[in-house]
């Protein structure tokens, strides 16, 4: 049975000595362990997943071309143009190379599959990569794609590969990648790095050069430092690679993955990391990775350009996230094991839409057989209690993300500002992602996990994502999306959240103030300052939601169930409220007037995915339930206000209604702000250091508020959005407090009566929230 527990011997650095050949061979082997490991076939669920691994190795071999003349390895891959091409051979050999060493592969030990892979290898190594090709196309097939892949191929066939075709292949890594702190010729940083160390690392066993890998770990070091701008890790939360872009789910993925395996292969040798570095990584787990995963689905809106890959859905991420977590355990201390080996226990058990052990013939790189093993332990483990989803809100500015999770949904706001960028269109993908981060809203239910993974993208209207606000101009492929907004975040405080983000262009005149009012079971949506000169309709997306293929669900609007005919032509309503059964609630203030469609949509994977590899060009079709908001032709100072309620029943949607328990205190362009009279709290945005008293709150310079009043006493948050103000702002709250309880450092306490007044040290403050706390 493996190990589910750390231990101690596990995680301690080994002291510093010279490194033996015993040291190389415990470290490769290591490696192999991450890959394959060691299982019983008795475990049904093992067997069929090594079973169906070697049924898709088959058909790999079957059309392998194994003659004496051949120009390629598959037909479909005879490319000298397109890099990714031979990325994609170079996994095929090490799909090829798991099968013929996993016991109880109906290829384990095939002599003649064990012939030809070792001539497909060297034909490679002589036609495709090496010091006589040059490189071209993407750098990264080249320094990255396929090193990774002829890695673990040398690490799988070692005892069939002679010394000299060992030294082959590394020559060919080393002469592309020769130095894991440069990639693509400039300084590599976030995941770049984290993958040419682990490149380097094994590299270093495989030649059995000890400089290599004592250079990746000191290359390494940059990783476990907290960024405080461009790519890595925040403190907040974020994670953030190519300078502009959320990418959690997308190269954080891989980098977790790719440490996590070099972790444990250094364990017991005298390049393995210390508890300090484990640590940390144990706490990125946590507070820059759990937020961020529902249900076994990483979020689309950290995921980057990956969204618009058909291979690469958000439950498909999620559990690769899973398998890289199951092997994390092995190598924290007892007590963190434990914490991450119960929430990747619930999220296995969760995840209904992409279920852990059922392998995925998906073209990327597979689930490792060693995930598959520990995760199955983990599962029958009884002394594992599963945990269930997080409900603590999260504010990452650093990324200019939020999410609201509460008992039953996670409510995630993807923003945009100058410094973080609302979509990547690079390498000829996610080509209509125009505002998939632009104010956009991700709403997760655990009976609708496959609410994305449901050929969402492909089909989906892009100009309805639901939470923007957008000029309906027709966008061309690709192109930029270029805001001056500096705001997106707000204040936290006891999981409750005044989320904002401002609209300015340098492309378009649209200008508005949005803000996300989140408060227990519901969010409170404003949208106010709403202008354009540009002639175009200006809308806000309430909802667009994804039913399936020949969805049933029909939505329910003031009791009537209407838009029962699927009609691509808009209903205008003017409801208290609305309900889309088993998945939301919606109220509006009355005189509002909605559009409402329930609509058949279809599109293909390859109207996102322009790179012509790995192509799903099937046409698909999903039915959409959408709401919207219409404010005209060149609006100006347009607002709008409604609530929405996730997994509401339509009894409480309708008594939220006729509820006066929430109150809009102000919705103008310098100030919104709510507040909810039956628990005491007030949230506002205030947009400008101009702006007028708002539900008893008055402020120096442009923050978001969190106010909490309760019978005893008042607690505060305070937060920069911008991340750009200096100084200190003034926050004076009606009402005088007693004492003062606790408060963060940067609060200064000015006056308790008759009004309580702080004072907050912004500069540098990164879009943090200051907590002050008083007794009435």
């Amino acid at each position: 049975m493996p190990l589910l527990m750390g231990a101690d011997a596990v995680f301690r650095a080994a002291p510093a000595r010279a490194a033996t050949t015993v040291d190389f061979t415990t470290l490769r082997t290591q490696w192999l362990d991450t890959l394959i490991g060691s299982f019983d076939l008795s475990d049904t669920v093992v067997a069929k997943y090594v079973t169906d691994s070697a049924a898709v190795a088959q058909s790999l071999w079957d059309s392998l071309d194994t003659s004496a003349s051949r120009t390629y390895l598959w037909s479909d891959l005879n490319s000298s143009t397109t890099s990714a091409i031979q990325t994609t051979a170079a996994g095929r050999l090490r799909t090829l190379a798991l099968a013929l060493h996993s016991p109880g592969s109906s290829l384990s030990g095939n002599a003649q599959l064990q012939s030809d892979l070792t001539s497909a290898f060297d034909w490679f190594l002589a036609n495709e990569y090496g010091p006589s090709v040059h490189s071209y196309d993407n750098w990264w097939d080249f320094e990255i794609g396929i090193p990774l892949a002829l890695n673990d191929f040398c690490i799988v066939m070692f005892d069939d590969l002679t010394s000299t075709q060992i030294t082959t292949a590394t020559t060919a890594i080393a002469h592309y990648a020769p130095d894991p702190t440069i990639t693509a010729g400039t300084t590599s940083t976030g995941a770049n790095r984290n993958w040419a160390c682990s490149i380097a690392l094994v590299r270093g066993a495989l030649s059995q050069d000890a400089t290599v890998i004592s250079g990746a770990k000191t290359a390494w070091e940059t990783i476990f430092t907290y960024s405080t701008s461009g790519d890595g890790f925040y403190t907040d939360g974020g994670f953030v690679q190519h300078v502009y872009f959320a990418y959690t789910g997308g190269y954080g993925n891989s980098l977790l993955q790719y440490l996590t395996y070099s972790m444990k292969a250094a364990s017991g040798t005298p390049w393995a990391f210390g508890s300090d570095k484990i640590a940390e990584v144990y706490t990125w787990t946590q507070n820059n990775y759990r937020p961020w995963i529902f249900g076994g689905a990483m979020m689309d809106m950290v995921r980057g350009r990956n969204l618009s890959r058909f291979y690469d859905t958000d439950h498909r991420s999620g559990r690769l996230a899973l398998s890289t977590l199951v092997q994390l355990a092995s190598v924290l201390p007892a007590a963190q094991a434990a914490t991450v080996n119960a929430e990747t226990k619930g999220w296995i058990a969760a995840d209904t839409a992409q279920p852990y052990f059922t392998y995925d013939s998906a073209p990327i790189e597979q689930v490792r057989l060693a995930s598959i093993v520990q995760g199955r332990a983990l599962a029958t483990n009884t002394g594992v209690t599963a945990v269930g989803e997080s409900i603590s809100t999260v504010m990452a500015p650093s990324m200019a993300r939020a999410v609201h999770r509460r008992p039953g949904f996670a409510y995630a706001i993807a923003m945009d500002t100058a410094a973080i960028h609302p979509y990547e269109a690079g390498n000829l993908e996610n080509q209509q992602g125009w505002y998939t981060g632009e104010g956009a809203v991700y709403l997760y239910l655990p009976n609708e996990l496959a609410q994305f993974t449901n050929e969402f993208w492909p089909t989906v209207d892009k100009y309805r994502i639901p939470g923007t606000t957008l000029d309906t101009k027709t966008l061309s492929d690709g192109v930029g999306r270029t805001t001056t907004n500096t705001w997106a975040g707000g204040a936290l405080l006891d999981g409750r959240a005044a989320v904002g983000m401002g609209l300015s262009f340098s492309v378009q005149t649209l200008v508005g103030k949005k803000s996300w009012f989140c408060i227990d079971d519901v969010i409170v949506c404003l949208g106010a300052g709403i202008t354009s000169t540009d002639g175009r309709d200006i809308q806000t997306i309430v909802e667009n939601r994804n039913i399936g293929p020949n969805g049933s669900v029909t939505p329910v609007i003031d009791g009537q169930t209407v838009l029962t005919m699927p009609s691509s032509a808009p209903t205008a309503f003017t409801p208290r409220w609305a309900w889309i059964p088993g998945q939301c609630g919606y109220v509006f203030p009355e005189g509002t007037t909605i559009q409402a469609v329930r609509e058949d949509l279809s599109g293909q994977w390859t109207d996102m995915d322009l790179r012509g590899v790995y192509d799903d060009d099937t046409d698909y079709t999903r039915r959409f339930i959408s709401f919207w908001l219409d404010h005209g032709v060149s609006p100006t100072n347009a607002s709008y206000s409604y609530i929405q309620m996730p997994g509401a029943t339509q009894a409480a949607t309708s008594a939220m209604a006729t509820s006066t328990d929430i109150l809009t205190m102000a919705n103008t362009a310098q100030v919104q702000a709510v507040t909810q009279t039956s628990t005491g709290i007030t949230l506002a945005n205030f947009w400008s250091a101009s702006a007028p008293k708002a539900a008893g709150i008055t402020v120096s310079q442009p923050v978001s508020v969190v106010v909490i009043k309760s019978a005893n006493a008042v607690d505060v948050a305070v937060s920069d959005p911008t991340q750009q103000l200096t100084g200190s702002v003034t926050v004076t709250i009606d009402g005088a407090v007693t004492s003062t309880t606790a408060v963060d450092p940067g609060v200064t306490v000015e006056a308790t009566s008759p009004n309580l007044t702080i004072s907050v040290a912004l500069s540098g403050s990164a879009g943090r929230s200051f907590v002050a706390r008083f007794a009435k």
